[in-house]
């Protein structure tokens, strides 16, 4: 069942590390792909129901989703109930769009995570210098494996490439100061640092400070006439 280890291996690829929901996904499939590599007994028409689906780890996950036997997880009768025939792409020798799809994520984490590790041997300096490649590199990662829709004739291009994410990354969008006229939106910033929150948190410190140096000097002048009128007292 070594397919079972490789569709495991592609879930993990296209895992989003930023969504606690795909984490427990992936817990989830990790814990059934143990059980049945380890614990569970195939029939032989189990072992070819399963594998004549495309991704059978996901089939069985519903399989399992769907089981009501306590104690049994009778693969093939549950494969009728959730009309696994109908529901679920069946496994060829040609790769599906979906397979390309998968195996097009699955690269594009590949080029992220490794250049993510040549990022940790760099120093600190370097990795400032590296500022915008880096950017680049998190914001194209982020838009192609979440946003950006492939269409089915883009597929065979972009995975004729070993690192198609360093090939979008380098020709990623131009800062926005590249492509508009920033200058009157700094002008209008800059019109406006008086009112600012910034400036005025700023300002707080300076002002009860002067406002101390304000009581010190009020503090110094009455201290004559309090002095004076003791001396009067005690000469009386």
């Amino acid at each position: 069942m070594e397919r079972l280890d490789e569709c495991l291996k592609v879930h993990a690829d296209m895992l989003d590390a930023q969504n606690i929901g795909s984490i427990y996904e992936l817990q989830g499939l990790s814990e059934l792909h143990y059980y049945l590599k380890v614990e569970h007994v195939f029939t032989p028409a189990e072992v070819e129901a399963l594998l004549s689906f495309q991704d059978p780890l996901d089939v069985a996950r519903w399989c399992w989703e769907e089981n009501n036997h306590e104690h049994s997880f009778p693969i093939c009768d549950l494969l009728k109930e959730i009309d696994a025939e109908q529901k679920f792409e069946h496994f060829t020798s040609e790769p599906s769009a979906q397979d390309k799809y998968t195996l097009l994520m699955k690269r594009l984490g590949q080029n992220y995570f490794a250049y993510r590790e040549s990022l940790m041997s760099k120093d600190k300096e370097s990795l400032i210098e590296k500022a915008a490649e880096i950017t680049a590199m998190q914001e194209a990662y982020s838009y192609l494996t979440t946003k950006f829709e492939f269409r089915d004739e883009m597929l065979d291009d972009v995975l004729a490439l070993e690192n198609p994410l360093k090939y979008f990354a380098d020709r990623w969008l131009l800062p926005v100061s590249d492509v508009f006229d920033v200058d009157m939106d700094i002008r209008e910033n800059i019109a406006g640092i008086r009112d600012s929150q910034e400036y005025l948190c700023q300002r707080g410190p300076a002002v009860s400070v002067l406002a101390r140096l304000q009581n010190a000097a009020q503090e110094v002048r009455e201290c004559p006439a309090a002095e004076k009128a003791v001396r009067d007292f005690g000469a009386r």
